[in-house]
């Protein structure tokens, strides 16, 4: 989580050509799913850890999928390398290292600067390591893709978040 967060671009080649970080990259959401909640502690009360919990893992894989599908289909049909699906699990799972930061949260006059502040950190480490994974030039489009399926996904768990919290209410 380390050498992402410090955009080591030689952790990305060793994540892309090594399936076995399959496993790590889940620990990565996992502890990156719990920060998030805990980190909305202060904003949204209990109900919203545990909502939280659950819609950053779905999340997360949505924006794999999203990255993998448009990168292979559309952006990058000839590219280098082509990446199957859960090697771009393993980027995104991995991209999203600052996430821990999102503890810091709990203190209520920081919890959307600290947010903001790893959504971007989170979306330039996803750039380098899909570019890593589709070995491609074009960090342009690469941008253009990470930038564009984050955004949905952000949607689609704003969405997620606020129809449980109106369902099972915040406490």
């Amino acid at each position: 989580m380390i050498k992402a967060a410090r955009l080591d671009l030689s952790f990305f080649e060793e994540v892309v050509a090594e399936p076995k970080t399959q496993g790590h990259s889940y620990w990565v959401v996992a502890i990156l799913a719990m920060a998030t909640g805990y980190g909305m502690f202060s904003r949204a009360g209990g109900m919203a850890v545990n909502i939280c919990l659950a819609t950053t893992l779905v999340a997360w894989y949505i924006w794999a999928f999203t990255v993998y599908y448009f990168g292979r289909t559309f952006l990058f049909r000839d590219a280098v390398g082509q990446p199957d699906r859960k090697t771009i699990m393993r980027v995104v799972a991995f991209a999203q290292a600052p996430g821990l930061l999102r503890l810091l949260g709990v203190i209520p006059q920081v919890t959307v600067i600290i947010f903001l502040i790893t959504a971007a950190w989170i979306i330039l480490i996803c750039v380098m390591g899909v570019q890593k994974a589709y070995q491609t030039p074009h960090t342009g489009r690469v941008a253009l893709l990470c930038v564009a399926t984050c955004a949905v996904v952000l949607f689609v768990q704003g969405l997620f978040f606020i129809i449980f919290l109106s369902v099972f209410g915040a406490s």
